[in-house]
């Protein structure tokens, strides 16, 4: 007698344990961020063939029970679950982020990621984030760099000088000449600090056939401000003249059509015929302006945007008040980091204290030709295999790779109906091999007891 059941029983015993242990471990990563569950699949094992002796019937195949196939992570998506930390990101797609360690690169779904004591952002493991940097030579991030660990800027961002500024406005076509009108705006020098700019016109006259209308203007700040003044003076300095400025704005004149459209703007002298309108440079070419008191420089050439893109100019003289409607320049002074935000391209932005925004750094995602041949190295953490291919690694939104959700993270995909069914599954398997063993043990003790 030759009976294979114990065997059998015992190869079923030992695949529907693993089988408890693969929900088991998926039903202790519940809450774990970025966690893959696990799938356990089974195949047969072979074991006898032999033939039966009826003519015709061939061979018969006997099973000796079964064996696991593999265990394989599920990589379908997670919920996703919004966090206090903007430096968290879950991924909207099949991209793995990208993760540097002492052994070489490791691939993860879990984004909470935190900077740590060098301002390099991290993972959890403390493993550095990779991702595309900053160029220093023209300041945009440039994938041509490669891969590098992301560090977060730390201190203060330098200030930037005024090179342009705009004044939409309108001067009163009906006012008396002489009239005048007064505006102002800031400009910031080399090392931050800001210097009130006033913008000083004065209605010269209205002439010609069709008639233009002239004003007069200067662009101005306090001569105290500028190095080697009098820090008492009162006076206005020039940024056109590059001189103490009169009691009457004269550096400049803008010239006004009949249909109160900005026609030409100039500085110094009238011109022998009207210069077509374009932006002015202050201080225009061959004026050179000086120091500030406190050590700065300003822009060398700032120029006064009198055009938009659509052709149009936002200094008008219709026949309604003088007023400003919208001013604005460029330049910043010095700012601390006040926040941080990922974009949903992985774009890592710093946000500071003067309101200036700079893109620094860009998170890469992963992304495998089989992606179930990525072996588990723990902590949520995987490596690349010969089965998994190479990866393809680039910016999120490219390739499929999916995109990113700054201050989120994707929870653990395992769902609990699901794992609490395979547990009455795989427990009734096992009780079934368990009684099989006790039956054969039976038949075994009453072969026994026909000897006797």
């Amino acid at each position: 007698m030759n009976l294979t059941t114990f065997t059998t029983a015992l190869s079923g015993l030992n695949a529907n344990a693993q089988g408890l242990s693969v929900v088991g471990n998926n039903l202790a990563n519940l809450n774990t961020v970025g966690f893959k569950s696990s799938n356990i699949s089974f195949v047969d094992v072979l074991g006898q063939a032999f033939a039966t002796g009826v003519s015709g019937s061939g061979n018969v195949n006997l099973g000796l029970g079964t064996q696991v196939a593999s265990v394989r992570a599920n990589f379908s998506a997670g919920s996703v679950q919004t966090t206090n930390n903007p430096l968290d990101v879950a991924i909207q797609g099949k991209g793995l982020l990208v993760l540097k360690g002492a052994e070489g690169k490791y691939y993860t779904r879990a984004g909470n990621l935190h900077l740590d004591s060098d301002n390099n952002l991290v993972a959890d493991n403390g493993m550095a984030v990779q991702g595309y940097v900053r160029n220093p030579s023209n300041g945009t991030i440039d994938p041509n760099l490669g891969l590098h660990n992301i560090q977060m800027p730390s201190g203060l961002e330098s200030p930037v000088k005024t090179s342009q500024f705009q004044v939409n406005m309108n001067l009163d076509a009906n006012s008396a000449d002489a009239a005048k009108f007064t505006t102002s705006f800031q400009v910031y020098d080399s090392l931050g600090a800001a210097h009130m700019a006033k913008v000083s016109l004065q209605k010269d006259s209205t002439s010609g056939n069709p008639p233009l209308t002239k004003w007069k203007f200067d662009i101005t700040i306090p001569e105290k401000e500028t190095g080697g003044a009098d820090p008492a003076s009162t006076k206005e300095y020039s940024l056109i003249t590059g001189a103490v400025a009169g009691a009457t704005p004269s550096a400049g004149t803008l010239v006004f059509d009949a249909a109160g459209k900005l026609k030409s703007a100039y500085t110094g002298a009238d011109p022998a015929a009207l210069p077509a309108l374009a932006d002015l440079k202050i201080p225009p070419a061959g004026v050179t302006l000086p120091g500030m008191a406190a050590g700065g420089t300003l822009a060398s050439s700032i120029s006064w945007k009198l055009l938009s893109s659509d052709g149009t100019s936002p200094v008008t003289g219709f026949a309604s008040p003088s007023e400003v409607s919208f001013s604005s320049q460029n330049g910043a002074a010095a700012g601390t980091l006040n926040n941080m935000t990922v974009q949903p391209d992985g774009t890592i932005s710093a946000v500071f204290t003067n309101g200036k925004t700079v893109n620094f750094a860009q998170i890469v995602l992963a992304q495998f030709g089989n992606v179930d041949g990525l072996v588990p190295a723990g902590g949520g953490l995987y490596q690349e295999t010969a089965i998994s291919g190479s990866s393809f690694v680039g910016a999120p939104g490219d390739g499929g790779r999916g995109r990113m959700i700054g201050g989120a993270l994707e929870q653990s995909n395992v769902d609990l109906a699901t794992e609490l069914t395979k547990i009455i599954t795989f427990q009734r398997g096992y009780q079934a091999n368990a009684k099989l063993i006790t039956t054969t043990d039976q038949i075994m003790q009453q072969t026994m007891q026909m000897v006797q």
